[in-house]
């Protein structure tokens, strides 16, 4: 990749098209080498992929990265369909590879030196592993591996997770970070409730700082050359990123002082404009309700939606449901009903998930639901009244009239 030698070392029981892996990754690795400027930072590099049956995760190093696939993620031979459990293992890949400048070399001031014996905190992973998590699947689109539909589809994902999570609300992506240590990363049934990821809404305040930025400048100036001088001031002294210095950049970018908008991004709980700002770059966005549990968002659905929500996340085990969350002010959590609860029977019926799932697209806001549940060894009986279902997944499109606005910004030629 622009000279640099790579490798790629699978561990494991696999089937791969090694070639066709190869020949991807190598398209990443360059667009990204050529996003920073060549020549890239490192003389070699490696990835290190375990492949198991049921896996996901990866961690950065200067000049490598340690993966952990499932074995259905990697390219078969004769396959030239982009599976969506490919494209995911591609975004991982990608993620990863970005760090070798967002992470491994800029970095939180706060981490020079590190201090392995204690923790470190910061109140800038949101941009860290944000912006990282932000530039991770658009590189898929922009280097020609994935098509804009495909990448808006993993946008609506993003966008719905934090939707779903009255976190997002509770809690900035300045707090999350510092709060890592004693919260992101030691988290309990009430987590979608209390807190959000700085992963998910940091790559989403990434996304209105750069359409911000775009919108502003008439498309001159992004986030892109945000990252650019961060790199450019790194090579310069290898200083690390003191806590306002990407809102220092952005305003020197930029004529119009976005200080209010970088402000209420990054330090406060509000809502971020999304939609305002997508449509600026001819994106459309729909919402609806979930159309099931395993719902993600990103494509349309057919047929009728659910008008009602239980509001608690299940899992069919053992001939019940078990609830692993409940969230806050649903029908759920109103009738008592609480995170490791064993669902046994709704109205006197045993269920699985489908007809469970099946029996509250037929429900009416306002119908009740006799739930019997274990909790520890106690048999209890709840009576769930239903509410209606909440518009909180997301579809994002492209607008036909303004197409040439979200190759723009997509950089599609």
């Amino acid at each position: 990749a622009c000279g640099v030698p790579h490798d790629i070392v699978l561990t494991g029981r696999f089937e791969c098209d090694t070639e066709r892996l190869s020949s991807d990754l190598q398209r990443i690795c360059e667009h990204h080498i050529r996003f920073f400027g060549e020549p890239a930072p490192v003389d070699y590099y490696q990835f290190q992929v375990l492949v198991v049956g049921d896996g996901y995760g990866g961690l950065e190093h200067r000049s490598s990265t340690s993966l952990i696939c499932s074995r259905d993620s990697l390219p078969k031979s004769g396959d030239i369909e982009m599976t969506d459990s490919y494209r995911e293992f591609l975004g991982l890949c990608s993620h990863e590879y970005f760090h070798t400048w967002n992470v491994k070399r800029i970095k939180p001031a706060v981490f020079q030196p590190y201090r392995l014996q204690s923790e470190a905190y910061t109140e800038l992973l949101w941009a860290f592993e944000g912006i990282t998590s932000y530039y991770d699947d658009l590189a898929l689109a922009r280097c020609g591996l994935i098509e804009p539909k495909a990448y808006l589809e993993l946008l609506s994902r993003t966008i719905t997770r934090v939707f779903r999570g009255k976190g997002a609300t509770r809690q900035s992506a300045a707090e999350s970070s510092f709060n890592a240590w004693t919260k992101f990363y030691k988290q309990d049934e009430n987590a979608a409730n209390a807190i959000v990821s700085y992963y998910a809404k940091g790559s989403l305040i990434a996304l209105c700082i750069d359409l911000k930025m775009r919108e502003v400048s008439n498309g001159e100036k992004s986030l892109d050359d945000v990252m650019r001088v961060l790199w450019q001031n790194w090579k310069a002294n290898e200083s690390g990123v003191e806590d306002n210095d990407i809102q220092l950049i952005v305003r020197g970018l930029c004529s119009t002082d976005l200080s209010d908008f970088l402000e209420g991004l990054i330090c406060q709980s509000e809502e971020m404009p999304l939609e305002e700002l997508l449509s600026t770059v001819g994106v459309g966005f729909n919402r609806r309700a979930a159309a099931g549990q395993n719902d993600k968002g990103g494509k349309p659905v057919e047929g009728r939606l659910p008008e009602v929500t239980f509001g608690a996340s299940l899992k069919e085990e053992n001939g019940s449901l078990r609830i692993l969350r409940v969230d806050e002010a649903s029908s759920a959590q109103k009738a008592g009903l609480a995170a490791e609860d064993q669902i046994v029977a709704v109205n006197s019926i045993s269920l699985t998930m489908e007809k469970f799932e099946q029996h509250l697209l037929r429900a009416k806001a306002g119908d009740s639901f006799v739930v019997h549940a274990f909790r520890r060894d106690e048999l209890n009986r709840f009576e769930v009244r239903l509410l209606p279902a909440v518009a909180n997944t997301v579809v994002l499109d492209i607008d036909a009239d303004n197409e040439a606005k979200c190759q723009a910004w997509l950089q599609i030629s």
